[in-house]
């Protein structure tokens, strides 16, 4: 039915504006939780394939920085939605 279809995407279209306290939240929690899953990664993968203690800690310095970078890229389309 196309009535209710046009109520579903305004309703949708609503729900993607969030307040700013909302997005400073999401995007802490995010972050926090993408840094985490990084370091677990890098260093997992350090520890299997790699021998020297530099290589292992910049093995995990790349995860922690693919986990930050992909959580600031997600906090950019949060803000972007900020009433």
């Amino acid at each position: 039915q196309p009535g209710q279809r046009d109520a579903l995407a305004s309703m949708a279209h609503d729900d993607a504006r969030v307040p700013y306290d909302v997005a400073v939240e999401r995007a802490v929690d995010v972050g926090l939780r993408r840094a985490c899953y990084g370091a677990l990664a890098g260093g997992a993968s350090a520890f299997i394939f790699l021998r020297g203690p530099r290589a292992r800690v910049a093995a995990l310095a790349f995860g922690v920085g693919v986990g930050v970078g992909s959580a600031y890229e997600d906090a950019q389309r949060a803000f972007a939605n900020v009433k």
